[in-house]
């Protein structure tokens, strides 16, 4: 009896915990929601699907004293307010935090040291 107790206990744990092998799964958190648990990383394919990057090149067109050429974006992150990302200039090291709402409307345009 005590077998037979034993046995159907090594199988309900079994179908309980299916992946607790000894090996852990990288996990992809880390890189997927850097800083709120609520932002998505969109991916390039994404971006170009829904004409995201378009937008954020027009949006950052219309920021004075931003030159262009000199910027580099940071991937488009989905928030629950809208998107945001980074640019930074490759020259000086600026950063520039960019927020825009759901319709793709400036919220923000903010320096890295929050100014």
């Amino acid at each position: 009896m005590k077998n037979y107790i034993l046995s159907l206990l090594i199988f309900s744990c079994t179908l309980m915990y299916p992946n607790s092998s000894g090996k852990e799964q990288p996990s992809s958190t880390s890189s997927e929601f850097p800083q709120n648990p609520r932002d998505r990383k969109l991916s390039a394919q994404e971006e170009k699907q829904r004409g995201i990057d378009l937008l954020a090149g027009q949006i950052i067109e219309n920021i004075d004293g931003v030159d262009l050429k000199k910027m580099a974006r940071s991937a488009i992150f989905e928030t629950s307010y809208g998107f945001r990302w980074k640019m930074v200039n490759l020259h000086t090291g600026k950063k520039i935090i960019i927020k825009v709402d759901k319709d793709f409307k400036l919220i923000s345009a903010r320096n890295g040291d929050n100014s």
